[in-house]
Formats: structure tokens, sequence, C-alpha cells
């Protein structure tokens, strides 16, 4: 269970990102890094853009 289940119905490319960032955060927190601004982006993209 994630803490971005509840994107999954309408921002499924956010949530999949986001998702992947979570496990990674304690571990390998550079790469908790990349995915969470990949996530950001997407978010903001969908926000200006309309992707």
């Amino acid at each position: 269970m994630s803490n971005f289940d509840f994107l999954s119905a309408e921002w499924n490319d956010i949530r999949e990102t986001a998702t992947k960032a979570e496990p990674t955060a304690i571990p390998d927190p550079r790469t908790s890094c990349f995915y969470a601004r990949q996530a950001l982006e997407l978010a903001v993209a969908w926000a200006y853009m309309e992707i």
C-alpha cells in the first residue's frame, strides 16, 4: 500500500513515479529525489499544459 494510491483513478503516471520514490527514501535518497522530482514535473505539466 502506498501513500499515493488515491492518484490511480486520474493520474496514474504521477502515481507510478511517486510510488517508485517512496521505498527508496531511506536506502537511496538520490534515487528517491529523482523519482520525486519526476512526479512533481508531471504534476506541474498536467496543471499548466494539460498533458
